[in-house]
């Protein structure tokens, strides 16, 4: 890429700054010494001696990362600014988490992985009293398809025990699962094993669905016996099957004369 079309981040130029780190069409001047301390990745590239052939932005050595510019962008600011991305309950977002998560852990950055997973944590649910809190203790806001793209940040990161309750909210939007969904203007499609997953999930979700509606018993006007009624209704609810779900036009076709 010509260096003359290449956009110099000014939050993150410093004049004073040793190196100029490249990505995309993106550059950044920082202190080496500063990732060093923070990263064995550039600790060990500190420690490289420079070769004759370095290519040079003025008079610094420029490094091109293969990252995305907005994932450098928001790991450097996290580095150098420590108000930029706190632990929970501080609010944050979810482009400024997944590129904070995927470059803490590229360049080997503990604390900062710990502190993105925690925000992630905050909308990801592992149990009946995180899914009652969620709402109270998010910090990542609501987004169109927000499930899937973290759905799609597991799979990367190889977060593999955080995605079932995650794949379960996918399945709500079922039609993106399969054709897919836009962000930003992008077509964007989850991974096929997760796909797979979601649609094996959602007959017995639905099922369940339906066997959990039996529990609100309903008041009928003019029942003479509640007792009579209940024991209709779990009878009909055992033959209501999943082989019977098959064949809807014969779903019925005995049940009601078994009650009646």
């Amino acid at each position: 890429m010509a260096l003359d079309s290449v956009t110099l981040v000014s939050d993150l130029w410093y004049d004073d700054g040793n190196i100029v780190l490249q990505a995309e069409s993106s550059l950044f001047r920082v202190f080496l010494g500063v990732l060093a301390t923070h990263s064995p990745i550039f600790n060990d590239i500190q420690k490289l001696p420079r070769s004759q052939d370095q290519e040079m932005y003025g008079n610094c050595p420029l490094m091109v990362l293969h990252d995305k510019a907005e994932d450098l962008a928001n790991f450097l600011r996290a580095l150098y600014d420590s108000g930029f991305f706190e632990p929970p309950p501080s609010k944050t977002n979810f482009d400024t988490l997944a590129g904070i998560l995927r470059l803490s852990t590229k360049y080997e950055i503990p604390y900062l992985r710990r502190r993105a997973l925690r925000q992630l944590d905050t909308v990801v649910c592992n149990s009946l009293q995180d899914q009652e809190a969620r709402e109270s203790k998010r910090t990542i806001p609501r987004t169109d398809y927000l499930a899937f793209l973290i759905a799609d940040l597991l799979h990367e990161m190889d977060l593999p025990w955080l995605l079932p309750p995650v794949l379960c909210s996918c399945t709500l939007a079922f039609e993106e699962v399969v054709t897919g969904y836009m962000y930003k203007g992008e077509k964007r499609w989850m991974n096929s094993s997760q796909q797979v997953a979601c649609i094996k999930a959602l007959r017995p979700l639905i099922e369940w669905r339906d066997i959990l509606n039996f529990l609100y018993w309903t008041n009928v006007d003019g029942c003479k016996s509640s007792t009579q009624c209940n024991q209709g209704r779990l009878k009909l609810l055992k033959n209501y099957s999943p082989y019977k779900l098959r064949n809807p036009l014969g779903l019925f076709s005995e049940n009601f004369e078994q009650i009646a």
